[in-house]
């Protein structure tokens, strides 16, 4: 957890618990507290912790003990798998209304990616023995949390396996298509990931995705502006990811 996030157990974090979480409005299409009652789901709630973290902060650290499930209220967050050297590789992006359950859950207890914040982050961290409690009453909030860990780590397994087995174009096509169609939804978008952040969603390094870009502008597939891209022949994307 960053230094900085502002830890908030006041009468603001009281009334989110009652107002969001209780009534089952805070978590979107992910939510895994529906077939709970209402007095399993108090006492999952009732030590939630409501965190704020500024863009660039970390949220998770890799290799850190697994103590909290993390769910993002608003804002947008990197996954981030730390490897020798320095090198990274962003696996996801996590943005308004998720859950993340940080990769070690129920198997060995630990953050197996780091979470940072692309932009200010408003999010609850609520404790993994408290709901460890109700899962073992409760099958199926069990088998909706495996649906959850599992879905978010096949995903991530394809981004992997796409990453080894492309070539840089169709890797390069594969971010922009992601970010159009699953992140920001809209066309052109503006996007808040630095060039290097975006060379680590493709698995390359920063002047090799400065240079494919650059190709796919001169061959009018994209324009390309400062912070945003404008997709302008997207068949031609799917073309060169389908081909890798």
């Amino acid at each position: 957890m960053s230094a900085f996030g502002s830890l908030n157990n006041c009468d603001k974090c009281l009334g989110c618990t009652s107002d969001c979480c209780l009534n089952r409005q805070n978590c979107g299409v992910t939510h895994i507290f529906n077939n709970l009652s209402k007095d399993d789901l108090r006492s999952i709630m009732d030590n939630k912790r409501q965190i704020k973290f500024r863009a660039g902060e970390t949220i998770i650290k890799q290799n850190t003990p697994l103590t909290h499930l993390v769910c993002i209220r608003s804002g947008m967050a990197k996954v981030v798998s730390e490897g020798p050297k320095g090198k990274n590789l962003i696996v996801d992006i996590i943005k308004d209304n998720n859950i993340f359950t940080g990769g070690g859950t129920i198997i060995d207890d630990s953050h197996h990616f780091t979470v940072a914040a692309l932009t200010d982050i408003e999010c609850c961290f609520i404790e993994t023995s408290k709901m460890f409690n109700v899962l073992s009453v409760n099958s199926i909030f069990a088998m909706d949390l495996m649906k959850l860990y599992n879905g978010q780590h096949i995903k991530m397994h394809k981004t992997l396996i796409n990453l080894i087995h492309k070539y840089m174009p169709g890797r390069v096509a594969d971010t922009l298509l992601y970010l159009k169609n699953e992140i920001y939804l809209s066309n052109p978008f503006q996007f808040v990931l630095t060039k290097q952040e975006l060379a680590e969603m493709s698995g390359m390094t920063k002047e090799s995705f400065i240079r494919n870009l650059k190709e796919f502008e001169d061959s009018g597939i994209i324009n390309h502006s400062r912070n945003t891209i404008n997709v302008i022949k997207e068949e031609d994307l799917i073309e060169i990811s389908r081909n890798g």
